[in-house]
């Protein structure tokens, strides 16, 4: 499924935009590990959702080894997400690594992080609402930083303040990290990513010096507010499910591998 309403002039154009899923594997079994963190600094924006489906598109269809990092000390979604999985007797295709953020288990994030490049193909990092050092840590091992949020100022007023800290962060990355927005639960018949992209970019800049511009996706790669995703609780996402993730995955590996290769 794709965001037919920002309907690419062909099939060309669409393809030109993303990266071949025989590269993406290719890159990544060549490097230690790939580490994809997923979070804005501020709760609800569908962080875990995101999570979950980019799990599921790399282990299921890349056929990559696969950790999920739940840091979300507040919520544990991803984890509550797994144990009713588990207890239905459906195949998670992912390990879950807790990592605690306080208490006498916490370890920084970059040292566990570290450790399991080693073992898994792709590292996902599930971010907590507003857990600054965690998220700092994450951009510093991180390879690609994935701020999904709804098309809504509700939703985005955290990210100009996200983009901040994960520049100050990022000069930390000895491997540097791509930063990325694209929205989630949008409705293709209304205007509404649209409004926002321009209102954010207008507001932000107005009333911040330090103004970062958010770095959008292309439009073609938003996300749907299709069903399945709410059902995803109770039910295990079918692979044809993951379908409009992939063509986001494909689309923000296109840039690191390019670079890479450059």
């Amino acid at each position: 499924m794709a965001n037919w309403r920002q309907k690419p002039e062909s099939d060309k154009e669409l393809w030109s935009l993303m990266a071949p899923v025989a590269g993406i594997v290719k890159w990544v079994k060549s490097r230690r590990g790939l580490v994809v963190g997923v979070g804005i600094l501020k709760g609800g924006t569908g962080k875990s959702t995101s999570v979950l489906y980019l799990a599921l598109y790399f282990a299921r269809v890349l056929n990559l080894r696969v950790a999920v990092v739940d840091t979300d000390d507040n919520s544990q979604s991803i984890s509550r997400w797994v144990a009713t999985h588990t207890a239905l007797g459906n195949n998670v295709p992912f390990e879950l690594i807790v990592h605690p953020t306080k208490g006498a288990d916490a370890i920084p994030l970059k040292k566990r992080l570290k450790s399991l490049k080693g073992q898994y193909d792709v590292v996902v990092v599930d971010l907590g609402g507003g857990d600054k050092e965690t998220f700092i840590d994450l951009c510093a091992e991180a390879r690609l930083l994935l701020m999904p949020s709804a098309p809504s100022g509700w939703e985005t007023d955290r990210i100009q303040a996200t983009l901040q800290t994960a520049a100050r962060a990022a000069v930390l990355n000895p491997e540097g990290l791509d930063v990325y927005n694209f929205f989630v639960k949008c409705d293709f018949n209304s205007t509404l990513p649209e409004e926002e992209r321009e209102a954010m970019a207008i507001d932000l800049s107005e009333e911040d010096e330090d103004f970062v511009p958010p770095p959008f996706l292309h439009p073609y790669f938003d996300i749907s507010k299709a069903p399945h995703h709410i059902r995803s609780w109770n039910v295990m996402p079918r692979r044809s499910e993951l379908e409009e993730w992939g063509l986001l995955v494909r689309h923000a590996m296109k840039g690191i591998i390019e670079e890479d290769a450059a």
